[in-house]
């Protein structure tokens, strides 16, 4: 047997190996550019990947439902040396077989040097050669079968010697480590690619999938729901283009559709569809899970369409997927177009995971980053560098925004040379929606004034967006005081009040008066409001939370006042840093006081908003592309690196439980409905888990039982997590 419960006997799991791998050769040509002979290299792999369990001691446990004790890739390793090739490819396979499950410095490898290890490698050899009957006279037969199968012939370079038990026994460890210490830089890109494919093979087969999947012709599919003589010309032109690709169009334009006709123009087809892997890379869960389910309109099946971010499979649990299944399969070589952040993309170039099976996966790959302009410089920096690498990979790249400044747009061009596509300045004025109004002062002093005029004016449901959650609350409280209906709307709710929070504002937007809310506004609510009352934040940000007023305006060319205040609160700068670009769109706004704020104007207005810290800027970017770069170039394959810590450093928040629900929390995971939990977690930003800790002391505490952290604040419905703490007995 490979696998127990179910059961799968070793020659049906190679078989079904062998099946993943031949529907991957066909759909990756361009994998053999790696090594003339590499799928010769990857089939033998894959055919002695699982040997050593044989061994009966892997067969008895695995019986009765224990764990062996004993790593079988250490035995499969050794049968390497009965193949019939040089010895740097004999080396190649031993290194991808002896690592599938394990990093070589998570593994106990057998060196002669360490006694007691060499001696444990002989006792478990004893088991496996128990079952010698089995490796002669049932393995080794259906070889040239399965070469035939695979090849179209038999290639006949494994062969046991007569002497085979005693080569199992003598097989030098040593001096397979010691050719990889020498030489992993000189066969790294083998060594990547042949270990990700033999774990495609192996967790696809595992999975009970026989192939990867290919994606149907995409402009047959796009143009059955909009007829290609309804494609708007920028849709036309990207069907057009072959190579990187830089787009700018407003929000409306059908940018999604452009992107999709770009990936078309730029796929690899075969009889079946499109084999190229697809990314369409967004800053927000909010907004991926919402281009997901237009990915799935289009595609109709979760199999063609995946999606990926760190709470993706609460998402599809909660939307009635198979969220265990997809969630695996996902995370493979299997879903032709995956909906992401770039951090599950930048895990593979920080060496986290199977990091060897997305790099493979990111060959001839074509990537869409969709919203470029939300990124901080650190992420833009690490991007680039990524891009930078995956040039030499033949992997394209399409980058789009409707903000996008100047500086940022240099940065791409100087590396992709890509063709640039806008839409003339006419056709992007016929998308405007929006005039300009400025408010002197801060929200403190307006908030009643404009609650009335608003409301007066039949402009309600209006939008207050403020800059800090604590802004925010304060405004709700004052706004409920007033007696208006109001909703308050911030990242410090549960997940699960936020998703029920936007649930009724999409079922009932007109039963609110106001919705107080902060940068969450910007990206993840698809509702249109009468109007806005902002605080002031950078010119992308601000264009952002526009979009959420008059959304369909421009269908009935109806203009709605936005209203922007001159001042915000003194945390304010710690949200936005530098604060001048704050000032500098502030002063940008009032030149355009009373006047529309035509769309072909957004990209130069929010290009000069970043004008005088842009050199500042250039160089943090820079700088993040340069450490990046070095990190990526250090990456040792088969290795676990020191880099994964540095990027769960660089990127991971916290998620905490409010100790209200630590008990729910708690008998959820005992019932085996752990996934649950995540209706009940909380995110919090490293820097806001600091500042807790410092004003509360010891407020965070680690149920190492149920791999929960409970925070001791007090938490309501209404407001979210409080910077209070929670006092009440018996909570837990």
């Amino acid at each position: 047997m490979a696998k127990f419960n179910p059961n799968d006997f070793l020659e049906c799991h190679v078989n079904d190996a062998l099946n993943v791998m031949k529907s991957i050769k066909t759909a990756f040509p361009w994998i053999s550019e790696i090594r003339k002979n590499f799928w010769e290299l990857l089939f033998y792999s894959i055919l002695l990947h699982d040997l050593g369990k044989c061994s009966v001691g892997f067969q008895r446990a695995g019986a009765k439902g224990e764990i062996w004790g004993y790593r079988h890739e250490i035995l499969s390793t050794a049968f390497t040396q009965f193949l019939d090739c040089v010895e740097e490819e004999r080396n190649l396979i031993a290194l991808a077989i002896l690592t599938h499950h394990r990093y070589l410095n998570d593994l106990p490898v057998p060196t002669k040097a360490e006694e007691f290890v060499w001696m444990s490698y002989l006792e478990r050899v004893d088991e496996l050669l128990e079952n010698s009957d089995y490796v002669e006279e049932v393995f080794m037969p259906k070889i040239p079968y399965w070469e035939i199968y695979v090849f179209g012939k038999t290639i006949g370079k494994f062969k046991l010697s007569d002497d085979w038990k005693k080569g199992i026994k003598e097989y030098n460890f040593d001096g397979l480590l010691n050719w990889y210490d020498r030489n992993w830089e000189k066969y790294k890109e083998e060594l990547i690619f042949l270990k990700g494919l033999l774990n495609a093979c192996d967790h696809l087969s595992s999975a009970g999938e026989n192939s990867v999947r290919l994606l149907p012709f995409i402009a047959e599919v796009i143009a059955f729901r909009i007829p290609r003589e309804e494609w708007r010309p920028l849709q036309k032109q990207a069907n057009q283009i072959k190579g990187n690709l830089l787009l700018r169009a407003p929000t409306g334009y059908g940018k999604t559709e452009s992107a999709l006709l770009w990936a078309d123009a730029n796929s690899h087809s075969t009889k079946r569809g499109v084999s190229n892997r697809i990314f369409y890379v967004l800053p927000y869960k909010a907004s991926i899970n919402a281009m997901y389910d237009r990915m799935l309109e289009y595609f109709k099946s979760p199999e063609l369409v995946g999606v990926l971010h760190s709470s993706s499979s609460y998402y599809l649990y909660a939307s009635n997927f198979e969220y265990k299944r997809l969630s695996s399969l996902y995370q493979k070589i299997f879903t032709p177009l995956k909906v992401t952040t770039p951090f599950q993309i930048m895990k593979a170039f920080f060496g986290v995971g199977f990091f060897e099976m997305t790099l493979s996966e990111l060959k001839n790959a074509l990537l869409i980053f969709d919203e470029i302009h939300a990124y901080e410089p650190n992420i833009l920096g690490i991007i680039l560098a990524m891009l930078e690498i995956l040039k030499e990979h033949k992997t394209k790249a399409l980058i789009m925004s409707a903000t996008l400044p100047d500086f940022i747009e240099e940065l791409f061009i100087e590396l992709l040379n890509p063709e640039k596509l806008k839409i003339p300045s006419e056709d992007a004025d016929r998308f405007t929606r929006h005039r300009v109004k400025i408010v002197k002062g801060n929200i403190e002093e307006n908030l009643q004034s404009f609650a009335e005029k608003f409301k007066e004016r039949n402009l309600t449901p209006a939008l207050i967006a403020c800059n800090t959650v604590d802004r925010a609350i304060e405004v709700y409280k004052r706004l409920k005081s007033l007696g208006y209906r109001v909703m308050l709307l911030h990242s410090r709710f549960t997940y699960g009040n936020r998703e029920e929070l936007e649930r009724k504002l999409r079922r009932d937007l007109d039963g609110y008066d106001f919705v107080v809310a902060t940068q969450v506004v910007e990206v993840s609510l698809d509702i249109s409001f009468q109007t806005i009352l902002t605080e002031p934040a950078p010119l992308d940000a601000l264009i952002q939370r526009f979009g959420r007023v008059n959304r369909q305006g421009w269908k009935e060319k109806r203009i709605a006042d936005v209203y922007v205040l001159t001042d915000g609160s003194e945390k304010d700068e710690n949200v936005y840093k530098p604060y001048d670009v704050v000032r500098e769109s502030i002063k940008i706004l009032k030149n355009l006081d009373g006047q529309e704020l035509k769309e072909s104007l957004i990209p130069n207005l929010v290009s000069e908003a970043y004008s005088k810290i842009k050199s500042q800027l250039v160089k943090e970017i820079e700088e993040h592309r340069l450490t990046a770069l070095e990190l990526f170039e250090d990456l040792q394959p088969l290795k676990k690196t020191e880099s994964e810590h540095q990027f769960y450093r660089m990127f991971q928040g916290l998620e905490v439980v409010p100790v209200r629900f630590a008990d729910k929390a708690v008998r959820l995971i005992k019932s085996g409905r752990g996934i649950e939990v995540h209706r009940y977690l909380v995110p919090l930003p490293y820097w806001k888990f600091y500042a807790l800790q410092d004003k509360f002391g010891e407020i965070f505490w680690y149920d190492r039982d149920h791999r929960i952290i409970i925070a001791n604040l007090k938490y309501s419905h209404e407001t979210g997590l409080m910077d209070e703490v929670c006092n009440e007995i018996g909570i837990i």
